[in-house]
């Protein structure tokens, strides 16, 4: 026992590997009002709201397009609900792909959707979105999410469950496409942050092992 921090409490987390950008480059480059969802397609991740965000958007006449990574349980019945609403235009069913596919739809897309619930401990692709430049709009419920984000500030943060709320938050990044950048550089700076705690963590860890055992 070395008695150090003595009553103290620290966040648990999973952090994926850390890519350097040139944030300025990266988000010149990426498409207007493009979105993104990425997860297995289970009831707690929800990614039957992509569809109702979709739907409410093209009824209102917006230019967007909304890519969706994943396969799951629930894919044909999300199949089916988008060709029941008419959204094969704007909605594109990629599927299963590679972490580093998955990283390069990140990097390509403007806004990115969390929309996990509480079943999530963590939700890495949220660690990896805003390392990404994405504009993030996610879920309050979801175990990465008060660690990483502050709404406003480096990302947009909805009420659980509230639809009305995250649709409302994705109609304000349409309507605001400079504060997609504003947020996307935010939520990179983050990530930068955290990658320089986890290293200076690392050393500290190499520092007790070599020297205090």
């Amino acid at each position: 026992k070395m008695g150090l921090f003595k009553d103290k409490a620290y966040k648990w987390g999973y952090f994926p590997n850390f890519k350097e950008h040139s944030i300025e480059s990266l988000l010149a480059q990426k498409p207007k009002n493009r979105i993104l969802w990425c997860g297995r397609f289970i009831w707690w991740k929800h990614p039957e709201y992509a569809l109702h965000i979709a739907s409410r958007l093209k009824n209102e006449g917006y230019d967007f397009s909304i890519d969706i990574v994943g396969t799951g349980s629930m894919e044909e019945e999300l199949k089916r609900e988008a060709e029941k609403k008419g959204l094969e235009e704007c909605v594109n069913f990629i599927g299963a792909m590679k972490p580093e596919q998955v990283r390069e739809q990140m990097e390509k897309a403007s806004i990115f959707m969390f929309t996990s619930n509480f079943e999530e401990g963590w939700g890495a692709v949220l660690n990896e979105a805003m390392n990404s430049g994405c504009a993030v709009v996610a879920s309050h419920a979801a175990g990465s999410v008060p660690y990483l984000l502050e709404d406003n500030a480096n990302g947009l943060i909805f009420e659980n469950g509230n639809v009305d709320d995250l649709y409302n938050k994705i109609k304000f990044l349409l309507d605001n496409p400079e504060e997609q950048k504003t947020l996307g550089a935010k939520a990179n700076n983050r990530n930068i942050s955290i990658q320089t705690n986890q290293k200076f963590i690392f050393f500290c860890s190499i520092f007790y092992l070599t020297f205090l055992f």
